[in-house]
């Protein structure tokens, strides 16, 4: 049978598994607002799209564990591998774009007033995309898109009043 921990210790592997728990609904409840914002996107990013192998494996290992704490009769952390699973089944579902309030990139969104500078990119090695660096928050956001929709582009930056800009510091 499974041994039980000295009673100090129970707290301590309570409170582990509260942590883990908050800190995975937390990230779900992010998840969760950026998918509600891709309703809302005007142009989409290509990036994102589809599933990653990683984020299957990761989900399954999260179902896993479920399965071998009920198996052992290990109920405290069930809550937590539950949540892990449901982060990252969510988290594939998020899409980049650019929005009428601001720019989604991944669980990220930037407001418009927030952006300083926005620059286009050609891909020499696909004829087809063309690479959006936004500056924001004294960071940089890409985000991968059509270049058929490049013009569409530039008309909502200038409609935004956010400057084209020739370097973006990396």
């Amino acid at each position: 049978m499974f041994m039980r921990c000295r009673p100090d210790m129970d707290v301590w592997i309570g409170v582990l598994a509260f942590v883990l728990f908050l800190g995975f609904a937390t990230a779900t409840l992010v998840c969760i607002g950026a998918i509600k914002k891709k309703t809302e996107i005007v142009i989409e990013s290509r990036l994102h799209h589809g599933v990653a192998r990683a984020e299957v494996i990761y989900a399954n290992l999260g179902l896993v564990a479920v399965v071998v704490l009920a198996a052992f009769r290990i109920y405290i952390f069930i809550p937590a591998a539950l949540t892990f699973a449901l982060f990252i089944v969510l988290s594939t579902r998020i899409k980049s774009g650019l929005t009428a309030e601001g720019a989604v990139v991944g669980t990220t969104f930037i407001d418009w007033e927030f952006m300083k500078g926005y620059k286009l990119v050609d891909e020499e090695d696909d004829s087809n995309i063309i690479t959006l660096k936004i500056r924001a928050n004294r960071k940089q956001y890409v985000l991968v898109c059509d270049r058929r929709d490049k013009e569409q582009i530039k008309d909502i930056f200038t409609e935004h009043r956010v400057k084209e800009t020739e370097v973006i510091r990396e």
